[in-house]
């Protein structure tokens, strides 16, 4: 017996209705990877609707066991009747958040901390956990990172290190030169109360007497309310002659205010799976500081010991990574450790602070490395490398000069096309300033976090 088609038209339609929300305005949201953070944490997501259901105004609630969660939204798409299509959502959510998040329509809960002021020099942005200030122009992205009154990093930087031409043998070394950041240009695009957003766009300067300027970059910083924590999206666009410009390192550097005595002084990086490297500059009694918290002041055989200033992870492939560290420039760098694949994470600090840097997709991307520089000093120097300068150089030339006929050879060389000019690259950051020393675990927490980043979604029948 033949099914009515009226009849199969009502179990379809109560089949999608079985999908969908009670109202459209109602959605269930949850963890894309079922895990929650371990920690506070700031995520912005996006929502679809259907035709003619909001008005481009529409506000939104948002609730988590059944408690309000402070929320920002913003239009992402329209439909051609001017109705919503896609809206922009940022919030906070706490640590260890299980369950669903409901969004419906209705008036935003109060709450929200992020102030962003300009006063034509500088823009300041306070999330009430950190303050940072950037400048309009200069080489530097961020001019300070403060926690309180407390100054925990500075003088943030883009840099490039640029060689030229391929190294061809072991004998004739190409000839390098150093590039920072050079900002052009600072535009504030979202001003909280939950969420601001600011794009900084320049390019990057040679520091020699060429002044030669190249490397087009755009880089976003995100700030959450009452997060210390901040996100970095970093684009650059390959403007060079792919023959001659060969990119030997290319990375993100921070300055780092030292306080404590050396032995209370601590370097750590991320191994993998959340294991994490960690050595006082002066080992001795700076170990017990590291896990007490508490400063060393001790003497005797411990002042004999060796002080270490420089370290460095280095991710050559995605097999392995090796730690070296040493004394000064004019000892050797001697092997301290080695692993598979770094989760990506380099900090430096002492009881009194510090900073740490995470790279998303650290190993994925190789060549990387992480680098501390000069922690003996009164300011520590810690760079990301999103191309490492202890890998070959960045070669962007085409595989072959001969044609080979493009039935036989996907990628044919071919005169004005095979080049690599305006090819770009994205790169996602984690800046972590502390006022004090982190414990292992929440150092670990700060990789885990910036290897993944959380992020909430619809359901996939909700989308569909």
């Amino acid at each position: 017996m033949k099914t009515p088609a009226s009849r199969l038209g009502f179990l379809l339609l109560s089949t999608v209705a079985a999908l969908l929300p009670a109202t459209a305005a109602d959605v269930s949201l949850h963890w894309l990877d079922a895990a929650p953070p371990a920690a506070d944490t700031g995520v912005s997501f996006g929502v679809p609707w259907p035709q003619g259901t909001l008005q481009r105004n529409a506000s939104f609630t948002l609730k988590a066991q059944g408690k309000s969660l402070p929320v920002q939204t913003w239009p992402l798409a329209y439909w051609p009747d001017g109705s919503l299509k896609w809206s922009g959502i940022a919030t906070v959510v706490p640590a260890g958040l299980n369950g669903t998040l409901d969004l419906a329509t209705g008036p935003a809960a109060e709450g929200g901390s992020v102030h962003v002021t300009n006063d034509g020099k500088t823009t300041q942005i306070d999330t009430g956990a950190v303050t940072c200030i950037l400048s309009v122009g200069g080489q530097n992205l961020i001019d300070s990172l403060r926690i309180g009154n407390k100054e925990v990093a500075r003088n943030g930087q883009l840099v490039c290190i640029l060689q030229d031409g391929p190294e061809t043998n072991h004998l004739d070394a190409p000839r390098r030169e150093q590039f920072l950041s050079l900002v052009k240009k600072v535009t504030v695009e979202q001003t909280g109360p939950v969420r601001a957003v600011v794009k900084i766009e320049g390019v990057h300067r040679a520091t020699d007497s060429s002044e030669r300027e190249w490397l087009p970059f755009t880089v976003r910083l995100y700030f959450y309310s009452g997060q210390s924590a901040v996100r970095m999206v970093h684009t650059i666009v390959f403007d060079g002659d792919q023959e001659k410009d060969f990119v030997r390192g290319l990375g993100v550097q921070f300055e780092v205010p030292m306080r404590e005595q050396v032995q209370n002084r601590t370097v750590r990086f991320s191994g993998k799976d959340d294991g994490v490297w960690s050595e006082p500059l002066q080992p001795g009694g700076g170990n017990v500081a590291q896990e007490t918290g508490q400063p060393f002041y001790g003497r005797g055989e411990f002042n004999q010991n060796a002080v270490w200033d420089d370290f460095k992870l280095i991710q050559p492939s995605p097999d392995g990574f090796t730690i070296v560290k040493r004394t000064n420039p004019k000892s050797t760098w001697l092997f301290s450790a080695a692993g598979t694949r770094s989760d990506g994470l380099a900090f430096v600090g002492d009881l009194s602070g510090g900073f740490g840097l995470s790279v998303k997709n650290f190993w994925q991307s190789y060549p990387s490395s992480l680098e501390v520089q000069h922690s003996s000093r009164v300011a520590a120097e810690v760079v990301a490398w999103l191309w490492s300068p202890d890998a070959p150089e960045m070669d962007m030339r085409h595989y072959d000069t001969h044609a080979h006929g493009l039935n036989a050879s996907y990628e044919d060389v071919q005169p004005g096309l095979s080049t690599a000019y305006g090819v770009a690259r994205t790169s996602e950051l984690t800046l972590y300033p502390s006022d004090s020393l982190p414990a292992r675990a929440e150092t670990a927490q700060m990789a885990q976090a910036g290897r993944e980043l959380p992020m909430v979604v619809a359901t996939p029948e909700y989308i569909h």
